[in-house]
């Protein structure tokens, strides 16, 4: 029995219109820390110009629907035929439900459409695609939507290294039967021993109430140098040599948290073309790859598409894609 190919169908992005320029005064001392002599987290994270800030009365929920609809407009599909929405919106509003339940109504979607939280930071729209793509497979959606949104500015401590690139925006993809941008195969890899290295909690001891993201002392480090920076390109080198493929056969589009992995991972992976928002979008934590195919996919000039995205759960997933 031959599988019906499943596609991509079109993309979407909403961002903030308020903008954060890199020279910020709210970043002076994280710069101090980077031009110290050694390795810091500070100095891990730089490659990005400005990126965009949700104000204090901006819904995360209502920019993650914007991007939805903005894909369901691309790819001409209805929003009675969305039967399934998978995706998250980070970070909520309440710790459950989701704020995707939100989204659904903010889209006005049916009641008929199943919504799947997927709480799998960073790589929340990877693995939304893939399991969208297995509900299509299985015969149990004909059209499905994945939306993410990202608020982490809200959710930083400013004194820590990583909060230089962290960006707001969302981003959302359909699903359904097509022959353009056809999923083929993934790969994923599970690194539970790194499980609590980077978190997203309250901090009291740094006098945060609410949750904020934090590199955990020594350990977090370590698992961005190690299983960070060599984890996908292993595991997207696994996914090509299965596939008969190199990096000379695809544009490679990832998780984008600082212009040293992207930089790394170029250099380890060698695709043909590498797209990405980090500059003027800053580290969008779980919505720079569905941003970044907002705004490329109709530029696409290789054969092959590979998704890569990375999470602190700690796990890794990289999706090929038929362009």
């Amino acid at each position: 029995m031959t599988r019906p190919s499943i596609s991509f169908l079109g993309f979407g992005a909403a961002l903030p219109e308020r903008v954060r320029s890199s020279d910020d005064p709210l970043f002076e001392r994280s710069r101090e820390e980077a031009r110290a002599q050694g390795v810091s987290e500070a100095s891990l994270f730089y490659g990005n110009r400005e990126h965009r800030c949700l104000g204090p009365d901006e819904s995360l929920a209502a920019l993650t629907a914007r991007a939805g609809l903005a894909a369901l407009e691309a790819s001409g599909v209805r929003r009675e035929q969305v039967d399934r929405l998978y995706g998250y919106v980070s970070v909520s509003e309440f710790i459950s439900p989701n704020a995707l339940y939100e989204v659904h109504r903010e889209m006005g979607l049916g009641s008929h459409t199943l919504v799947v939280p997927v709480q799998s930071d960073f790589a929340n729209f990877v693995m939304g695609t893939v399991l969208a793509w297995e509900a299509l497979l299985a015969g149990h959606s004909e059209r499905a939507l994945v939306a993410v949104g990202a608020g982490w500015t809200r959710n930083v401590d400013y004194a820590q290294g990583h909060a230089f690139g962290i960006g707001d925006g969302a981003g959302a993809a359909v699903l359904g039967p097509g022959e353009r941008l056809v999923l083929v195969d993934y790969a994923a890899d599970t690194f539970s021993e790194e499980y609590g290295a980077m978190t997203m909690r309250p901090r009291p001891e740094s006098g945060f109430d609410k949750p904020v993201y934090g590199l955990e002392p020594s350990r977090g480090m370590r698992a961005f140098l190690s299983s960070g920076m060599e984890g996908p390109p292993r595991l997207v080198e696994r996914l090509l040599r299965k596939h008969g493929l190199t990096g000379e056969d695809i544009t490679l589009v990832s998780h984008q948290a600082t212009r040293k992995l992207l930089d790394h991972w170029n250099e380890r992976i060698r695709p043909r073309e590498y797209l990405h928002t980090l500059e003027d979008c800053g580290n969008m934590v779980i919505a720079s790859i569905p941003v970044t195919l907002a705004r490329h996919y109709r530029e696409l000039r290789t054969k092959y598409l590979v998704l890569a995205g990375l999470g602190i759960g700690a796990h890794q997933m990289a999706l090929l894609v038929r362009v």
